[in-house]
């Protein structure tokens, strides 16, 4: 089977991504179950809580740098109608996270 440079690409991204992000959630979880009592524990919490953030915001972000990556790989093989269609769904994504904090239960 012939994959493109493209297609390897985006499949190393996606699953190191997706290894990456789920290790540091496990790392919190860990974190989290074995807190004890003391400067310690709140220091381990508060890591804990950090650490889960992080791997869900890294799972989460991979679809973004997924179409990033895309946009600079079809830029870079002169692919400009692709390279269009991946910078308006980046477009779209960047006006919805824009939106969605504006507009949003945290907006103020």
């Amino acid at each position: 089977m012939h994959m493109s440079k493209l297609e390897r690409w985006l499949a190393s991204l996606l699953e190191y991504g997706t290894w990456t992000g789920s290790v540091v959630m496990a790392v919190g979880v860990v974190l989290s179950a074995s807190v004890g009592a003391g400067l310690h524990g709140v220091l381990a919490t508060r890591f804990a809580s950090v650490a889960m953030t992080a791997g869900v915001c890294i799972v989460i972000l991979l679809p973004v740098a997924r179409l990033i990556l895309m946009l600079a790989m079809y830029c870079a093989g002169r692919e400009y109608r692709f390279a269009g269609i991946a910078a308006l769904v980046l477009l779209i994504v960047i006006i919805g996270c824009v939106a969605g904090v504006k507009l949003g239960p945290l907006a103020g």
